[in-house]
């Protein structure tokens, strides 16, 4: 019996020391040393342009990323490590999804403990025990807990939307009486009308989250830097379910069946 447990210590040792010889990584995505732990990842100012980002600007975008003060703490901590998350992403290139997967993780908890009881069957399956986040979401948009008019986006992309019409006016008024030339300035503010406001947001998001988050979560070698919009989107959402003025909102849940 001690030879043969020999024999397996040394077959063990053999493949581990195989896969040290055969598993060779790029030195940015090994891990760090004590002395180079605190560089920045060369990746993250490879496609920044002529002018590489430095980490104070970086710092400023995801700071700017707020959440309401009325966000439970329990999901406020969650939030602010999706934050950090996208802060030491700096240094290691690989954390943007990482913080793209934990701030979507972070809305379904935030969501659940909004709502904490059984959802109506339309939102949850009879063999789940707790709602998923596709259902968690469709609920919370039915019940108008969450609107477009309180995303930042939505009204960025409704003043471009007022911008363009009135370009487009313009154009047609200048065929229209034949005129060469017409100034108008772009920064003036622009009337918004019922058609501009027609982008529907909250129905892209009810079934874009879910899939990002299913993407992520169950593996994926796809590596992008642009997940500072989905975290921004997150935190608006938590803001929104636990805005004061939404406490009024029906939720009809069985809480007797929740556990």
């Amino acid at each position: 019996m001690p030879a043969k447990l020999g024999v397996e210590s040394i077959t063990a040792n053999s493949m581990t020391e195989t896969m040290a010889q055969t598993i060779t990584l790029n030195h940015v995505e090994a891990l760090r040393s004590p002395e180079t732990a605190a560089d920045a990842d060369p990746r993250t100012s490879m496609f920044a342009g002529q002018t590489p980002i430095s980490l104070a600007a970086h710092h400023g975008d995801i700071a700017a990323v707020q959440i309401s003060a009325n966000v439970p703490e329990k999901v406020a901590i969650q939030f602010e490590t999706a934050r950090n998350l996208y802060l030491y992403a700096w240094h290691v290139y690989r954390f943007f999804p990482v913080a793209q997967r934990q701030a979507l993780s972070t809305l379904e908890f935030g969501l659940r403990s909004r709502f904490p009881g059984r959802l109506p069957s339309q939102y949850q399956s009879s063999r789940n025990k707790h709602p998923m986040l596709a259902g968690l979401l469709r609920y919370a948009i039915d019940q108008g807990f969450i609107r477009n008019e309180d995303f930042s986006r939505w009204h960025q992309v409704v003043q471009n939307r007022a911008r363009e019409r009135r370009s487009m006016e313009s154009f047609r008024y200048m065929v229209d009486k034949q005129i060469d030339c017409m100034q108008f300035d772009e920064n003036e503010p622009v009337s918004v009308t019922a058609e501009d406001q027609q982008w529907d947001l909250v129905q892209v998001l009810r079934d874009s989250l879910p899939a990002l988050r299913n993407e992520l979560s169950h593996g994926s070698t796809f590596l992008t830097n642009q997940v500072l919009g989905t975290i921004e989107v997150v935190g608006e959402i938590l803001s929104q379910i636990y805005a004061p003025d939404r406490e009024a909102a029906p939720t009809n849940l069985d809480v007797t069946g929740s556990r």
